[in-house]
């Protein structure tokens, strides 16, 4: 049945769906009125007929006239302190009593006359008149999260008030235009003489004292979220169970206090066997997964049986402050922990059981009868699970005081993955927030024609706004706990994300829009509570809306070096932005070696991805690139002294040095250096588009963090990168 094309058209707009949008090449792309049939359906709504759409799209329209106040206001210190309410036209006379209850307990109460506010609009439904009025606000509110309610003798009603800043939380010193330099790291990737075969919690240590000794002021990591615990070989960083809790392989299970009192632990690492396995996972040029987190599980169950064993094990100083963390975390804690003991469960009876839609029916629901007697009797389990989230959150936050310590201006900064994977903790926790009939990704552009389909299920931006934004309050909250700076992936999903409905290609696929200003300001409120400066990686086809929004919130942007091609050479130093994070490469491209040596194309090419004419193209466009960069080094006085104005044949380390001093003396005030470009690594540590095709999120650097920074000629480099940043 076909179905009018303006009713559709008057639904997905509803719903946040745009008729059309802007292409990577600024050309307008509509889209087609199947694709939008099909979103909508994914968003749940009944497509089978006319009458059908009509009677949702009045729904829709009437639904905000038919609440007296929205769920939730989010208001900006900069903007006006006013709030849309709706009343019918009977109640215009009556005086209405306003009750603001602060964060801090404390109530206000004011007395409004409806008759004297200002009417925006008027609607009738089912024959009585209601009035849309601006109700102002003291102008004097305190920043928080707050409660407005509204009184009157046949009326009851209140929604969330929160109160942001105008801008996110900055660094004085950044504030008044300082530049700085750090380090982004594959945290797992890092090699050091005594981790487990991937990088761990105390290694970050080591890379937050190290840096900070030699100038640099943020270590930068991937994303640390909570993986599958009894499914380690899924280990992509970006495809995370939950964004709410962390990745515990990343323990350091000899730094763990238990450690030092526990015999058997302390046996059980010495025997010959183990420290055979540990010599092994330690030689792997690949992150063995399984192997790492045989070992670290090994020890670390001993730990927590000591943990609770103890004579004093509910009263000592560590067990008041586990209980102390549990208690802040609540129930999403212990939720998680339960879904990670029913995980565990059904892996035992299936090792192809790759998360909750694969269980039976009545333990997809965590509210059910038989999820309750499980976690009854799985207590102590559920339990383990918390200690290790507890063990984790605890040996981070120590990185972060040793970096302060070492002198960082930001220190450890985190990333935000752009979803979780729809088969783990947060989808099952609270399935009706994710819109499961759809996953994220990108429109087709010049890089990808075909589009981008991440397999993650999005936040149900209705939900979202149902639940007052709590979902997204926690997830922001936790992640900048302990962290100098945050970094948010695909900051564009603030605004909108692209969505693909379930079987069908990435380019079939609509932008759906979610309320930018109101997320934002959750932001900025979280970021000056955790005095943590935020990073948005906006790269890409950047909507008008993010570039006029992000720079006035002190949202710090992200500039990509080998991206500034321009002509004949490259991007002055001058002309980058102020507010932004600038790299040279990131985890989505080649390192500066294989970009030079054009590894990415003959990767791509042998995954035939390219066809031979395509790959020869990227080539020659490469050589162009290369010349460019020579270009730009001679004009800024940086060309190495052995080289010519031609391009050399191969990547040295003083092209490297040189190139990253271009980035250095850039009006970007944050700039990026990555450890396996100091390396010279020429293969990269993601290759977008695959998943078995190549190993991903397993190469490891081809140094110990030991020598790594002994090294003199390291040592200078990090001198000179900031001295260019002072110059």
């Amino acid at each position: 049945m076909m179905l009018n094309p303006e009713l559709i058209n008057q639904l997905a707009e509803l719903a946040g769906m745009p008729a059309s949008y802007d292409d990577w090449a600024g050309e307008p792309v509509p889209i087609a009125m199947e694709y939008k049939t099909a979103m909508l359906e994914a968003l749940g709504f009944d497509m089978s007929s006319e009458t059908a759409v009509k009677k949702q799209i009045q729904t829709l329209q009437e639904k905000p006239w038919q609440s007296v106040l929205p769920e939730v206001v989010v208001l900006h210190e900069d903007k006006p302190y006013q709030v849309t309410c709706h009343l019918k036209k009977s109640q215009l006379n009556d005086t209405v009593t306003v009750i603001l209850i602060l964060e801090d307990g404390q109530k206000q109460t004011i007395n409004a006359e409806p008759s004297s506010l200002e009417v925006v609009a008027r609607k009738t439904i089912n024959g009585s008149e209601i009035l849309r009025l601006q109700l102002p606000l003291p102008t004097d509110l305190p920043m928080g999260y707050h409660t407005l309610q509204l009184r009157e003798k046949t009326l009851q009603a209140d929604c969330s008030l929160i109160i942001a800043p105008a801008t996110c939380y900055e660094p004085e010193p950044l504030q008044t235009g300082e530049k700085i330099w750090g380090s982004g790291i594959q945290l797992y990737s890092v090699r050091s003489e005594r981790n487990w075969g991937m990088g761990d919690f105390t290694d970050l240590k080591t890379l937050a004292s190290e840096l900070g000794k030699n100038g640099a002021h943020f270590v930068g990591l991937n994303p640390i979220h909570a993986l599958y615990q009894d499914n380690p070989l899924h280990c992509s960083p970006y495809s995370p169970s939950s964004r709410l809790y962390g990745n515990v392989l990343y323990l350091d299970p000899l730094a763990v206090p238990e450690f030092d009192h526990c015999k058997k632990a302390q046996q059980a690492f010495a025997a010959e066997s183990f420290q055979q396995r540990l010599s092994e996972s330690r030689a792997c040029d690949y992150v063995d997964y399984e192997k790492t987190a045989g070992l670290k599980f090994e020890i670390l169950e001993l730990l927590y049986e000591h943990f609770t064993e103890q004579p004093d094990a509910s009263n000592s100083d560590r067990a008041r402050a586990f209980a102390a963390y549990c208690d802040k975390h609540g129930e999403p804690l212990q939720r998680f922990a339960l879904f990670n003991a029913l995980y565990e469960h059904f892996r035992k009876e299936d090792l192809m059981n790759w998360g909750w839609p694969c269980w039976p029916e009545a333990f997809q629901n965590p509210q059910s009868a038989e999820v309750a007697d499980f976690a009854k009797a799985n207590e102590d389990r559920i339990t383990y699970f918390k200690y290790l989230q507890w063990l984790a959150e605890e040996q981070f936050a120590q990185a972060q005081t040793i970096a302060r310590d070492a002198g960082m201006m930001v220190g450890v900064y985190r990333d935000l993955a752009v979803g979780v994977d729809r088969g783990g903790a947060d989808v099952w926790s609270d399935r009706r927030l994710f819109c499961l009939e759809a996953s994220t990704g990108a429109p087709p552009d010049g890089l990808g024609p075909q589009g981008q389909n991440w397999g993650l299920p999005p936040f149900n931006p209705a939900a979202l706004q149902e639940r007052r934004y709590q979902p997204f309050i926690d997830m922001i909250r936790n992640n900048m706990r302990d962290c100098g700076a945050l970094r948010i992936d695909h900051a564009m999903g603030l605004f909108r994300l692209w969505w693909c409905p379930n079987g069908r290609g990435a380019a079939e696929g609509a932008y759906i829009h979610y309320p930018l200003q109101d997320l934002l300001g959750i932001i900025k409120l979280e970021s000056r509570r955790n005095g943590c400066l935020v990073f948005g990686e906006d790269l890409g086809t950047v909507p008008q809306a993010i570039t006029d929004s992000l720079p006035p919130a002190r949202f710090y942007s992200s500039v990509m070096g080998i991206f500034m091609q321009e002509g004949d050479s490259y991007l002055l130093p001058e002309n980058y932005k102020l507010k932004a994070l600038a790299t040279l490469v990131c985890h989505d491209t080649p390192t500066l070696a294989g970009w030079w040596a054009g590894k990415d194309i003959d990767l791509v090419e042998s995954l035939d991805f390219y066809t031979p004419e395509r790959a020869e193209h990227e080539r020659k466009g490469r050589q162009h690139a290369r010349q460019a960069v020579i270009n730009l080094l001679s004009t800024i006085n940086e060309l190495p002294s052995d080289t010519g104005d031609q391009m050399p044949e191969q990547f040295t380390r003083q092209l490297m040095e040189r190139f990253s001093y271009y980035l250095a003396r850039s009006n970007s005030q944050i700039a990026g250096i990555q450890l396996e470009d100091c390396m010279m690594i020429d293969t990269p540590v993601n290759m977008p588009g695959t998943s078995t095709e190549y190993p991903n999120w397993r190469r490891r650097l081809t140094e110990n963090l030991e020598s790594f920074f002994a090294s003199e000629e390291n040592k200078a480099f990090f001198h000179n990168l900031t001295q260019c940043r002072k110059s």
